[in-house]
């Protein structure tokens, strides 16, 4: 129900949930990440899984909010659990891809916004939440050096990759900064 609880590994209720894979179409009609949570039991209103639980885990995947971070609705698997814990969620409304994904749609009027936010509610980006402060980090090749900065010599091998920008790189390094003390 908290961030505490899920650093901490120590929630304080235990719910009897299914893990649901949206499918693509529930994603492109009305946007948000990739799972979403469900009960059968009716005293569970919908509003609170979506909005007031922090994150659900049934042992071996932790799935995070998003909302909270605004970077869509409903959950998102944990890729690695260290320093951050690192997600591939959608994008924010606010971001640059966003922007630019809608704004090339809306150039061909009703139509061509209604594909380019299909299109947007599809797309999925790397972000770091810092167990520290519980901020949200959008993964790109500055912040990436940034996060690495601590650690030269590791640094350094990022600088030398080839394609910076590619998730399989990023991702790498990512679970690098993870395993730091």
């Amino acid at each position: 129900m908290s961030f505490e609880e899920i650093i901490n590994k120590t929630p304080s209720r235990q719910i009897d949930l299914q893990i649901i894979k949206r499918t693509k179409g529930d994603i492109k009609m009305n946007g948000g990440n990739d799972y979403k949570l469900d009960t059968e039991d009716e005293s569970i209103p919908r509003k609170f899984l979506k909005k007031e639980v922090c994150a659900y885990s049934k042992g071996d995947t932790l799935y995070l909010n998003c909302l909270p971070y605004k970077v869509q609705t409903w959950y998102t698997p944990v890729i690695s659990d260290g320093n951050f814990l690192i997600i591939r969620a959608g994008l924010s409304a606010k971001s640059k891809e966003y922007g630019q994904t809608i704004a090339a749609g809306v150039m061909f009027g009703a139509v061509g916004g209604a594909i380019a936010g299909a299109n947007a509610a599809m797309l999925r980006k790397l972000y770091a939440i810092d167990k520290k402060d519980n901020k949200i980090i959008p993964i790109t090749e500055s912040s990436l050096k940034e996060l690495l900065a601590a650690k030269p010599e590791v640094l350094q091998l990022y600088e030398a990759a080839i394609n910076k920008k590619d998730e399989n790189v990023q991702m790498k390094f990512l679970k690098l900064l993870n395993e730091w003390n």
